[in-house]
């Protein structure tokens, strides 16, 4: 193969346990910045599904008002906004204060945001925003599919 036909692949992100040190493979080039792209992030329970969505979405600012997710701090507000999500397919709530988990034994592996601006996408993460190649376009959309 000539070098102007070259094909390059991305590795995938990976993160070693601090506990166990399980290899967790992430498909992504590397932690993503929520501030750079304009989102929000959430965990559930177990630390191993991620919900993402977008600073501008009219049901987040409709509940949290105009702060960026990463620095809400109103306590109040947060919990109306994690009630008002509707459970993940598996493994408990979104929470503000959900870290991402070891998949091999679930020891934190990447704080919440919060106190964490980066994050990592599952297998099987929900990202509900407009720009998403998946089929949430915003929350509003989640809440429809899985409410009820």
């Amino acid at each position: 193969m000539s070098a102007t036909n070259k094909i390059e692949f991305t590795k995938p992100f990976s993160i070693n346990c601090p506990k166990c040190g399980h290899l967790n493979v992430f498909n992504q080039p590397y932690a993503y910045h929520a501030g750079f792209g304009d989102q929000g992030f959430l965990y559930n329970d177990d630390g191993n599904l991620t919900l993402t969505w977008s600073v501008y979405d009219s049901e987040f600012t409709r509940i949290a008002g105009n702060v960026n997710p990463w620095v809400l701090n109103d306590q109040e507000k947060v919990k109306a906004f994690e009630d008002w999500l509707p459970n993940p397919p598996h493994g408990g709530r979104w929470r503000f204060g959900n870290p991402a988990r070891c998949l091999s034994c679930k020891s934190e592996i990447l704080p919440p945001m919060g106190r964490n601006i980066y994050y990592v996408l599952y297998d099987g993460s929900i990202e509900a925003d407009s720009l998403s190649k998946g089929e949430f376009k915003s929350l509003k959309d989640l809440k429809e599919k899985f409410a009820g």
